[in-house]
């Protein structure tokens, strides 16, 4: 049981993070002349004090801004109806204090079967990392620390199938 304490406290310090989904290497060419994305933000279960739905759209859309990435007001038909969809999920751990979080950044857009060209289009996720971590309730700006490099992924793999002009 110490080591298990010892092992949480010393991943609290750090703020360490870990990758929880690996990206399969075809999954970025699904950002492909993706023109913009609709961003949508939801936390699910609890809320950590400081840590808001808001703050967290308004973080993402100016790190999109900054990077390039066209952020559009409502999802456009013409661009496949594209969503970044942020979802925090956070468990408290009353126990040990610790809040155990995953923060996931998918892409969902219209596709079309190929099998099938006279299916109806579906919306779906293709593009889809998260991370999982562990953090103190008086450090809960290590879940936007791993925001911000989920979206930053995003940004990489999105500028690596469309450079700039």
């Amino acid at each position: 049981m110490k080591a298990l304490t010892s092992l949480i406290a010393v991943l609290l310090f750090a703020g360490l993070t870990a990758r929880a989904d690996v990206q399969r290497a075809d999954s970025k060419e699904s950002l492909r002349v993706l023109t913009g994305v609709y961003v949508i933000c939801q936390l699910v279960d609890v809320q950590p004090e400081g840590l808001t739905t808001n703050r967290m759209e308004t973080l993402v859309k100016f790190a999109l801004a900054e990077a390039g990435v066209p952020v559009d007001a409502v999802p456009k038909k013409f661009n496949g109806d594209a969503n970044l969809s942020i979802t925090i999920a956070t468990i408290k751990q009353t126990q040990l204090d610790v809040y155990v979080f995953t923060v996931t950044v998918e892409v969902a857009q219209d596709v079309q079967l190929t099998r099938d060209p006279k299916s109806k289009h579906l919306m779906s996720g293709t593009w889809r990392p998260d991370i999982q971590g562990i953090t103190s309730p008086d450090r809960v700006d290590v879940i936007e620390q791993a925001l911000k490099q989920m979206v930053n992924l995003f940004v990489k793999d999105y500028q690596a199938v469309n450079p700039a002009k």
